[in-house]
C-alpha cells in the first residue's frame, strides 16, 4: 500500500497553494457560473441554515445561496482568492483557513461544502484528516456536499502514464499511481490532482461517523456512469459526534 512521504505531502500542498495565488485573476474570470450540477445540492439547504463552503475559491457557490436566508462562511487557503470572493460577494463572509486543520469549534455548521477541492488533498493522512475535520465541524445530522472530479478521461489518459512511470521508478515511495499533475489552460504551471476512483472516494466515508444519503457521477447536471461523467458527488450525513 502506497504511503505519501510526510516532507512531499506538505510541498505539493504549498505548491498548490502557490499556483493558486497565481491564477487567481484568470480563475475569476471561468468561474463566474455556477455549474449545472450545483442546484441539485439545494434541496439540503434550508432558510437558517449555517454554511460552511471549505476551500471556496472565487466564492462563487454563494451566489446560489444569496436569496437565501443563511449564515454563510467561505474558506480558502490562497489569499488572492479570499480576495475575489469579497469583491465579488462583499455581503458574505471569507476567511483565509485550511481545511487540514480549522479554526472553527465543533458542532458549527448544518451544511459543509466540498466544492472540487479535496482532490488538491495529497497524501490518504491528509485526506482522512479533512473529512475528520468536515465531521467535527459539522452539527449532529449536519450535511456533507462534496464533489471530485473525475480524472478517468481519455483528455487525461498522457498525464497517467506519466504517474504510472514515476510511480514505478520511485518503487511507490514518492506518489502514487493516480496523482497527476494538470496544467492550468496553456498556463505552463501545474496543480496537484488526486484521481479518485468511486470506491476509494467511498472508504473515507464507510465508517459510523457518516451515512451516504446520495452518491452518484455527472456530466453537465446529467446523471450518468463513472466512466462517461466529469465529477463525482457524494452527499454524507453526520450521525455519529
Amino acid at each position: 500500500m502506497f504511503f505519501m512521504n510526510k516532507k512531499i505531502a506538505e510541498k505539493i500542498r504549498h505548491d498548490v497553494k502557490e499556483v493558486y495565488e497565481l491564477i487567481a485573476d484568470e480563475f475569476d474570470v471561468t468561474r463566474k457560473t455556477e455549474w449545472p450540477e450545483f442546484k441539485d445540492f439545494l434541496k439540503y439547504i434550508g432558510n437558517k441554515t449555517k454554511v460552511l463552503d471549505l476551500g471556496c475559491g472565487n466564492g462563487r457557490f454563494y451566489d446560489l445561496l444569496k436569496s437565501k436566508k443563511i449564515d454563510y462562511l467561505g474558506i480558502d487557503n490562497s489569499s488572492s482568492m479570499i480576495n475575489k470572493a469579497k469583491v465579488n460577494f462583499p455581503d458574505a463572509e471569507f476567511r483565509l483557513g485550511d481545511m487540514v486543520d480549522l479554526d472553527i469549534p465543533n458542532d458549527s455548521f448544518d451544511v459543509v461544502l466540498s466544492i472540487a477541492s479535496l482532490h488538491h488533498i495529497p497524501s490518504k493522512h491528509l485526506r482522512h484528516k479533512v473529512v475528520s475535520e468536515m465531521n467535527r465541524v459539522l452539527k449532529k445530522r449536519g450535511i456533507l456536499i462534496l464533489t471530485v472530479w473525475n480524472l478517468f478521461q481519455i483528455k487525461y489518459l498522457p498525464y497517467f502514464f506519466k504517474s504510472i512511470i514515476s510511480f514505478f521508478l520511485h518503487l511507490g515511495f514518492k506518489y502514487g499511481w493516480n496523482d497527476l499533475w494538470l496544467r492550468w489552460g496553456n498556463n505552463p504551471l501545474k496543480r496537484y490532482y488526486h484521481a479518485f476512483l468511486p470506491s476509494e472516494l467511498l472508504r473515507y466515508f464507510k465508517n459510523n461517523n457518516w451515512k451516504i444519503e446520495e452518491f452518484y457521477f455527472v456530466r453537465k447536471s446529467f446523471r450518468v456512469k463513472f466512466w462517461h461523467s466529469y465529477n463525482i458527488c457524494l452527499i454524507a450525513r453526520k450521525i455519529k459526534t
